[in-house]
Parts: structure tokens; sequence; C-alpha cells
């Protein structure tokens, strides 16, 4: 294998970035979960349309792992930025509103 492709096909060597469009109405949404994160960064977005602030929580352990003691509130027509270690799993809760926006992140697969 030369050098190029050892380096370049690697996810310890070279973060990916992922915009997610979501939408929610009264339940919860899981726009990203993996085991392979480290470290992310990025922003969530509630779009002006939307009825209502989302919740942010940040999990470890998958869907159904514990709550990192970090979250981010989102009014309607807002966006806010993050970065944040240990975290595999992003949910984004609207309550009993109905909700829309973008989740933008970029992965780092080894932070340090």
């Amino acid at each position: 294998m030369d050098c190029c492709k050892k380096f370049c096909n690697s996810p310890q060597i070279i973060p990916n970035q992922i915009s997610i469009q979501w939408r929610t109405s009264g339940t919860l949404i899981f726009p990203y979960s993996s085991d392979q994160i480290a470290a992310i960064s990025g922003y969530v977005l509630n779009n002006s349309a939307s009825k209502g602030p989302v919740t942010v929580n940040f999990l470890r352990g998958g869907i159904g792992g514990a709550l990192l003691p970090f979250s981010l509130i989102v009014q309607t027509g807002e966006y806010k930025s993050f970065v944040i270690v240990g975290v595999d799993t992003i949910r984004i809760d609207s309550g009993s509103n109905f909700a829309t926006g973008e989740l933008n992140i970029t992965i780092n697969f080894n932070p340090f």
C-alpha cells in the first residue's frame, strides 16, 4: 500500500463534515450516532418557521446512553455552536412543538 492510500483512507487522520436537515414534531430525533467519534464541533440551527425552542442533548453510550452534562437550548430563528469531547450521539428534542433546522458537525476521530 502506498503512503497516500494509507493516510487518505484513515478516519483517524481526516475529520468528516456532516450537514443534516432535521425535523421533529413532539418526538426525539437522533440525527447522528457513531461509536467512532472522539470530539465534535459544529452548530445547530432552529429555523424561524419552527413553533418553539429545541433542546440538543449530547450522549455517550449510544441512543440509550448517559446524557453528558452539557446541553443547548436553541430558540426559534437562532443557532448555537458547540465543541465537545466524549460524545457519540446527538439528540434533538422539540417538546410538543413542531421544529425544523440544520445540524452541521465536524467530527474529529483523533483530537489529541
